[in-house]
């Protein structure tokens, strides 16, 4: 596998940056609009006095009513707004200044720049998704066996399932292409948790997913009777265990649920796939 995983950070300045040059103009329409003026703020008690300077040589200025209080705020929100409008643009400056040197002195340009011949000799430093991918699914592990009565769900990758949600669960991955493994079993700790039913210590969860941008791997358990008393009680207690092993929802275990009168959403899917595995 990769050495190096690949950066993720470039999508967040870039969009630190957008932010930043919406900003930079609604605060130089703001400056331009609102009035401007120095203004001295005194403490009293539970109140602030203000007070309009002429000049910054007036150290004490003239004292503003608070019938004009809104006046002076502000006076004071516009000095504010002026002083900001330059560090927005140096810093809008330096993060693109970044960007520029990080794409042109990167290790990644080390591979990029070799000629195709050795590209395909060397293991470069960050794999590319679809290597990565291919390489995560080589994985080989033992099967939880399907009962042969079970009904005979097939996904769009000839995998036999035992639900018809986790068909569309799989098919959903799949049309994203969201690399998963069909009830990978993870490395727990049995004793963590004092199950009444040991089966459930054998974690097998229904999908291991992978995001590719950030390499990080999910478990993803969809619990499909939550109107059923004993099975919702189950559920409890395998989310339980999870935690007990570090496997929180939201960090690295996605949980989807479904009742006989609210079925899986594929809407739901889409925006779970688009939140964790993209």
């Amino acid at each position: 596998m990769e050495l190096l995983s690949p950066s993720t950070f470039l999508p967040q300045i870039e969009s630190r940056i957008a932010e930043l040059e919406d900003v930079l103009k609604t605060k130089q329409f703001a400056v331009k609009k609102n009035p401007s003026g120095l203004v001295r703020i005194v403490r009293q008690k539970n109140y602030l006095q203000f007070y309009k300077r002429s000049s910054p040589s007036d150290a004490q200025g003239t004292y503003i009513p608070r019938s004009q209080e809104k006046l002076a705020r502000s006076l004071i929100q516009n000095d504010y707004d002026q002083k900001s409008i330059p560090a927005i643009q140096a810093e809008i400056k330096e993060l693109k200044d970044f960007i520029k040197a990080y794409k042109e002195k990167c290790s990644d340009t080390v591979y990029h720049k070799l000629a195709s011949t050795r590209q395909e000799v060397v293991t470069p430093l960050t794999l590319d998704d679809e290597s990565y991918a291919a390489a995560w699914l080589k994985v080989e592990y033992r099967y939880k066996k399907i009962p042969e009565e079970a009904p005979q769900l097939f996904t769009d990758n000839n995998e036999q399932v035992r639900s018809k949600s986790e068909v569309i669960i799989a098919n959903a991955l799949k049309a994203a292409g969201v690399p998963y493994r069909y009830e990978f079993p993870l490395l727990v700790d049995r004793k963590a948790v004092d199950f009444y039913n040991k089966d459930i210590c054998h974690l097998h969860p229904d999908f291991y997913c992978l995001n590719l941008r950030t390499r990080q791997e999910f478990a993803w358990e969809h619990f499909g009777m939550m109107d059923d008393p004993e099975y919702a009680a189950r559920a409890t207690e395998k989310l339980e265990f999870y935690a007990e092993n570090g496997f929180f929802p939201g960090k690295n275990l996605i949980i989807t649920m479904e009742t006989s009168t609210k079925p899986l959403s594929s809407k739901l899917l889409k925006s779970v796939i688009k939140t964790y595995l993209k």
